[in-house]
């Protein structure tokens, strides 16, 4: 159960990046992952680097795992994108605890059906990504996303064989799998609970159940042996859950449960200190009081406690 540290990606100058102190304080609330959102302009910045670095080191201190998230809805990761993170990554300890999610929500890219020309598809794309890092020496957990925000309805649309393909699960298939010579490598899906998925909302789907909002990605996952790492899930906020919505929230926890063999873990959206007090999401109470007081209803549950 881990959260998303937001804060870094809100002002350039890193002046909102989570401090060692706000990393301690969500590991004392019961999280064991922190997902940490910035740009890739910021990498060349050295005082952001060292902020967070410094929030890198608070969190493996504590054993801790810490996904850095390059939130930019820029490219599909390739070799390009392999190369950015082989010089970024050497900011911080070469350890199992840091791992690196791509992209976030991708835009960019080759289409998920290979060019007749070319041959260059989403996945042939991420594949040479891969094997670019693997090749450079690189032993860090690897998170992959998709284009259409990293919906995990849109993961697998079953495509027929003789249709072109819409979706990464097909894009895949048709490039002979995801393929890390590690084994290192997960997809990393985004879930919210309104009508659209976007997370703008407070109104949660109603007439389903929290297990039909993810299956899609977990289903797909299971039967091509792939790992599932939820980048960002939300469904109520530190002041109150609405019963609709704590119901899908809580099932989709169930079910991420009963199969650990595909889900890996989940970092929760609307974490880190700057957050406007009246936004949808937001994990923590009113500013300054977080360290001290009684965790809500919902910060019980997304914590597994």
């Amino acid at each position: 159960m881990g959260v998303n540290l937001s804060g870094c990606e809100f002002a350039s100058d890193g002046a909102l990046c989570p401090s060692p102190a706000t990393v301690n304080t969500y590991i004392d609330k019961g999280f064991r992952a922190i997902r940490l959102p910035f740009r890739g302009t910021q990498a060349s910045n050295p005082v952001v680097v060292s902020k967070m670095k410094a929030a890198v080191d608070a969190a493996i201190k504590r054993g801790v795992y810490v996904i850095l998230d390059r939130h930019d809805y820029g490219n599909t990761f390739d070799p390009k994108e392999a190369g950015w993170w082989g010089s970024f990554i050497k900011n911080f300890p070469n350890t199992t605890y840091v791992m690196i999610d791509t992209m976030n929500e991708p835009r960019k890219g080759a289409s998920y059906q290979a060019d007749p020309s070319t041959r260059r598809s989403y996945a042939t794309e991420v594949n040479a990504g891969i094997s670019a890092f693997r090749k450079a020496g690189y032993k860090h957990k690897l998170l992959i996303e998709w284009r259409g925000s990293s919906g995990m309805v849109r993961f697998d649309k079953r495509e027929a064989s003789n249709v072109a393909c819409e979706s990464p699960a097909c894009s895949f298939d048709r490039a002979g799998g995801l393929k890390d010579p590690l084994g290192l490598t997960m997809v990393s899906g985004h879930r919210y609970p309104d009508s659209d998925g976007s997370g703008t909302s407070p109104v949660c789907v109603p007439n389903t159940t929290g297990t039909k909002l993810i299956w899609n990605t977990d289903l797909a996952a299971k039967a091509r042996g792939l790992k599932v790492w939820v980048g960002e899930f939300a469904f109520g906020n530190h002041i109150k859950v609405d019963p609709i919505c704590d119901a899908l929230g809580k099932d989709a926890l169930k079910r991420m449960r009963s199969l650990p063999e595909t889900y890996v873990g989940v970092t929760w959206w609307g974490g880190g200190n700057g957050w406007k007090e009246d936004y949808l999401y937001k994990i923590e109470p009113r500013k300054g009081t977080f360290g001290t007081a009684a965790p809500s209803a919902y910060l019980t549950t997304i914590t597994g406690r």
